[in-house]
């Protein structure tokens, strides 16, 4: 610079040392090895850390199961084996866990799990989860003891842990199993699979729906509904609702029944008793292998004795074709043998048709008409048929019976027509029944200890019996008709009898005979007893073999009064 002396090259060099030291002064120092350290440090005490959890998580998961369910269920815990599995997540699973009612060693756990396993988390690791997604479980048995049992105090949880909430609880293969309170029961047993729990949290109930196996009928059960809040004090009274469908069911593996049935209704009430209401049906039901199909409605409400599977209904309407039939009664079990069904049994607006088609295999019943029953029905337990073994004790009442067969309709008409004293006028007569019994059906026969049957002008006061399976009739009894025996035909013979008219005109009836009738349902015979002779007819079928005195009607008789020659043939084609 100008008038300092000091040469311009020396103050550049200064000046381009001054900007070099000034830069190597400012330069900061490199800290990333330093966070790298920190990093690495930190990462090595989290590994460390949580190597010292996971060698003891397994004991620490294990507590906090044992600790969990004893507070919830109130009961002695036993757990096989658990692990912890680290990859690819946080996972636990188990093996052989029981759960023992009130520490009683006397009884089968109450809760037996095969296997299950869930999802832990990772801040499982710290703490004990308050929120499980779900739990996949493997064949468990739950058996629910008798009310009332004695119980023992129940060990308490080692530590206390907060109240879980789990999503979702799945259960491929669940056997509920009810202990009778009376001696020699067998318990109630449901195979259930498929078993889903929702929303299973502490003191409140929670959702399930599964599929139940029917042994028989068999077929599946689809339910769904509420179970909760359990009751560790008595497990029996932990209630329950829901739904049932059950459909398809075979009837054909019980003994002397045939049928496809399908039922759908509702149940609540407790585990050790349930109130059952819902209707049953079955388009196809008949007494095997003598009975003709008939549809069969249900609508019932029942009591279910959870303590040993015993049901009770409550009036159960049933419709049997068109009949309606109401019945109240129970199902018991009996160890070692089935069920006991012990039914009382009222119709008073029944069809007699739709009761014989049970027992007579076709298509068309022999007589139609409105009946009244009223009988005890008891169907002991047993692998016979069901018309060998029920037992069916009381009485009915058909009125204004019609007959299909066109035979047996002419020979009622004929009785009638000659009990009338009208035996000469075709138009007389009528087929039209009435019939009252008190019988007892046993062992597939019905043995009648009182029957009356009657059309206009005759009255048949009979004993006897009746084979439902073979279809033959054995009775016996007497006769009244409202004319006298001299008036029953025409002709001489009308003349000569009645010099006896006396001799048969008994207790307020014109004539009173004794009769028999035998032979098969399909053409029964009447036999007719007087003058130390029995005359027969055929009620049904062919004439051939009659020996009553009403041929000689149709010929000798008929040229002695030309009115009887005249006559129009009756509806089967023959006079009588």
């Amino acid at each position: 610079m100008p008038g300092l002396g000091v040469p311009r090259q020396n103050q550049v060099q200064e000046h381009i040392v001054s900007d070099a030291e000034l830069s190597a002064g400012s330069r900061p120092r490199r800290k990333w090895p330093y966070a790298v350290g920190i990093l690495v440090g930190v990462l090595a005490g989290v590994v460390v850390f949580v190597s010292l959890k996971l060698r003891k998580i397994d004991d620490r998961v294990r507590d906090w199961v044992v600790s969990a369910l004893q507070e919830k269920f109130k009961s002695d815990v036993d757990l096989g084996e658990l692990h912890v599995r680290v990859f690819p997540d946080l996972g636990v699973a188990g093996e052989e866990l029981s759960i023992r009612l009130h520490n009683r060693a006397d009884l089968p756990p109450m809760f037996h799990v095969a296997k299950f396993s869930f999802n832990l988390g990772w801040l499982g690791i710290f703490n004990a989860p308050r929120h499980i997604s779900g739990i996949y479980v493997e064949n468990m048995t739950i058996t629910i003891p008798p009310r009332g049992e004695k119980r023992e105090k129940p060990p308490e949880p080692k530590k206390r842990f907060p109240d879980v909430t789990v999503d979702e609880i799945v259960i491929n293969d669940t056997d509920l199993v009810v202990m009778p309170k009376k001696q020699g029961k067998a318990p109630l047993d449901f195979d259930i699979h498929d078993l889903v729990l929702k929303s299973v949290g502490p003191n409140k109930p929670f959702d399930f729906h599964g599929e139940l196996t029917n042994a028989k009928p068999q077929g599946e059960i689809a339910t769904r509904g509420t179970f909760g809040p359990w009751s560790a004090d008595e497990p029996g009274d932990t209630p329950l609702t829901g739904t049932y469908k059950f459909t398809d069911a075979d009837l054909g593996p019980f003994p002397g029944i045939a049928g496809t049935l399908s039922s759908t209704g509702d149940f609540k009430g407790k585990l050790n008793e349930i109130e059952v209401a819902g209707k049953t049906d079955t388009p196809n039901f008949s007494l095997d292998p003598v009975g003709h199909p008939v549809p069969l409605h249900t609508d019932f409400s029942a009591t279910v004795d959870g303590t040993d599977g015993d049901t009770y209904l409550h009036p159960v309407k049933a419709t049997l074709g068109k009949s309606v039939i109401n019945c109240e009664g129970s199902v018991t079990h009996v160890p070692s043998q089935g069920h006991l069904i012990q039914l009382n049994v009222d119709a008073p607006n029944a069809r007699i048709e739709d009761i014989l088609a049970l027992a007579i295999n076709s298509d068309t019943p022999f007589m139609t008409g409105p009946a009244q029953i009223k009988a005890k029905l008891t169907i002991p337990p047993g692998k016979f048929k069901v018309l060998q073994k029920m037992i069916l004790d009381g009485k009915v009442e058909i009125k204004n019976a019609n007959w299909s067969d066109p035979k047996v309709r002419d020979k009622l008409e004929s009785l009638s027509r000659h009990a009338e004293g009208k035996p000469g006028q075709e138009d007389a007569g009528s087929s039209v029944a009435n019939l009252m019994g008190d019988f007892k059906l046993a062992k597939a026969i019905i043995d009648f200890r009182s029957l009356t049957f009657s059309v206009p002008g005759a009255n048949l006061d009979l004993v006897g019996n009746y084979d439902v399976g073979e279809g033959n009739l054995d009775f016996n009894g007497h006769l009244r008709l409202q004319a006298k025996l001299s008036q029953t035909v025409t002709g001489k013979k009308s003349f000569f009898l009645k010099a006896v008219d006396p001799f048969f005109s008994k207790e307020g009836a014109g004539t009173l005979l004794p009769i028999t009738i035998t032979g098969k349902r399909e053409a029964p015979t009447l036999g007719v007893s007087a003058f130390h002779k029995t005359f027969k007819r055929s009620l049904g079928g062919d004439d051939k073999g009659d020996s009553s005195g009403d041929g000689d009607d149709k010929g000798k008789d008929a040229k002695d009064k030309g009115k009887d020659a005249t006559a129009k043939p009756s509806k089967s084609g023959s006079q009588n």
